[in-house]
């Protein structure tokens, strides 16, 4: 018998381990198509699990926040240059509810409806803590009284 000879189970012993490195779970992502982009509203069709005020992420990277469930679309309100969303884009659901983080910190700051600071400052550092966008308000008797009008 020839000394190169490959026995059966050294075959199968290197197979199993290669297999057992190899990653079989699937990830899906639940995607849509844009219908109609107006007013800075998509229209999208297909993000049938989508959730009220949801961030979703466009295909050039432009994100959004679901305003509008209805049966066979979502609208969404854009949340950067509505000119870069065209018809037939492709949305993808992130599955996260919008929110910000807050704190000291961002006092004084200017920054976009995702938090990212605008002003040229820099990261803004210190402590934070997430907020959703969107919640409810605090009752009357919780919060402090206006003393100081403010003239608009």
């Amino acid at each position: 018998m020839p000394e190169n000879t490959i026995k059966p189970s050294e075959v199968s012993e290197v197979l199993l381990r290669q297999l057992q490195g190899i990653d079989n779970s699937l990830k899906f992502d639940e995607v849509g198509t844009v219908l109609q982009v107006s007013d800075g509203v998509a229209r999208i069709y297909g993000l049938r699990n989508a959730e009220a005020n949801e961030l979703l992420q466009f295909e050039n990277g432009i994100m959004g926040t679901v305003m509008n469930l209805e049966e066979d679309n979502v609208g969404a309100v854009l949340l950067g240059p509505t000119d870069q969303i065209k018809e037939g884009m492709i949305v993808k659901r992130t599955k996260r509810i919008a929110s910000i983080n807050v704190g000291e910190s961002m006092l004084g700051r200017v920054i976009d409806p995702l938090g990212v600071p605008l002003d040229g400052r820099g990261e803004i550092g210190g402590e934070l803590f997430e907020m959703p966008l969107e919640r409810k308000a605090p009752g009357v008797i919780f919060r402090q009284p206006v003393t100081e009008p403010l003239q608009t």
